[in-house]
């Protein structure tokens, strides 16, 4: 897989996860209780703030790698 398709799937990965939390956090289900839904809430956006897994820091490190190259090359232009 070459850089750029490990980014457009780490960013893929990203955008989805954006848009369910998105959702998830500005819909109340009908049958939810304004507590519900601040308890849900408050989950989903500690869930945003955890800490990176093992596999998360490696890919946001070649991810940084590859900007950097990017960098260097325009850099050099």
């Amino acid at each position: 897989m070459t850089n750029e398709e490990k980014i457009i799937s780490m960013l893929t990965k990203i955008q989805a996860g954006i848009d369910t939390l998105t959702s998830n956090a500005n819909s109340q289900n009908e049958n939810e209780t304004p507590e519900e839904y601040a308890a849900r809430k408050k989950a989903l956006l500690e869930f945003i703030d955890r800490p990176l897994t093992p596999e998360e820091k490696k890919e946001a490190e070649e991810f940084a790698e590859y900007i950097a190259e990017l960098d260097a090359r325009k850099a050099a232009m």
